[in-house]
């Protein structure tokens, strides 16, 4: 429901903005098509900022926008109520707006609680995973390796990528370990080279056909790509957001699963778990 909801609230959005743009052009109280634009570009706005500076995390409730979105319903029920029913469509439109903004703030944000996902102290159990160029990969070659292990929705999140930079940016910190990088989703594997692509650092972009492996762990997110993206070839299901540490006998030292898909750990919130090679 989640990937249906996300993908008609933008298109509603975009609907409202320019319908209420072409209301001011016509003869009637500005007012009205002003307050049901406002209402519905703040969250447009929130929505584009996000796609085109790429956060990796957001706050939890941006209050601006509600408070923005929430004004523009106000002012369109204040003309409603001096010039008349009338211009109640732009009412209902506003309405529109700012209802699907907090859903989306208190619902679909919010994430599946894992079902089962390891904590730490416990043993990382055993997978497999497919390499971007088709080669399988599993935990073995991880034994005496600390690591970190990413699982992210796929190169279409934009909060995904700038997460993935930041550890990117954040590599000169690891030469101090003796520390694997796996950055893993459930996306086809010419997605995954796309983005292993983008980063020239020696870490591995790996696949997670069917998201077999965040089964495993408890940490899959069924229907979290919105509906329109499946015609680019991006699976309907992904993981949840998670972060993993592990040190040199596989055992997890750091787990962080999103309860918030716009919440994301700073790398400083991690790494520190990674222990210093000796001599370092």
């Amino acid at each position: 429901m989640k990937r249906w909801f996300i993908s008609l609230y933008l298109t509603v959005l975009a609907a409202l903005v320019v319908t209420a743009l072409y209301g001011l052009t016509r003869p009637l109280p500005w007012t009205a098509p002003a307050g049901m634009l406002l209402a519905a570009i703040a969250p447009l706005t929130f929505f584009t900022w996000m796609a085109g500076a790429r956060p990796a995390r957001t706050e939890a409730h941006p209050v601006i926008v509600s408070v923005l979105s929430g004004l523009g319903a106000v002012v369109t029920m204040m003309a409603v109520y001096r010039y008349g029913d009338d211009l109640q469509p732009w009412l209902i439109g506003a309405v529109v707006a700012l209802a699907g903004w907090l859903v989306y703030v208190t619902w679909y944000s919010r994430q599946p609680a894992p079902v089962g996902a390891p904590v730490p102290g416990e043993r990382l159990p055993g997978f497999s995973l497919i390499g971007a160029d088709g080669e399988e990969i599993s935990t073995d070659s991880l034994r005496d390796h600390s690591a970190v292990l990413m699982f992210y929705r796929g190169n279409w999140c934009p909060l995904c990528t700038a997460q993935i930079q930041e550890l990117a940016a954040a590599w000169r910190q690891l030469a101090h370990y003796n520390a694997k990088v796996w950055f893993i989703s459930s996306q086809s594997q010419k997605h995954t080279r796309d983005i292993a692509d983008k980063f020239s650092i020696p870490a591995k972009f790996l696949c997670d056909p069917g998201n077999r492996v965040a089964k495993q762990l408890g940490i899959e997110a069924p229907g979290a790509t919105p509906i329109g993206l499946g015609a680019f070839g991006y699976p309907a299901d992904a993981a949840l957001p998670t972060v993993i540490v592990v040190d040199e006998q596989g055992v997890i030292r750091f787990i962080e699963v999103a309860e918030n898909y716009r919440l994301r750990p700073d790398p400083d919130t991690y790494l520190k778990y990674l222990v210093p090679r000796e001599g370092d």
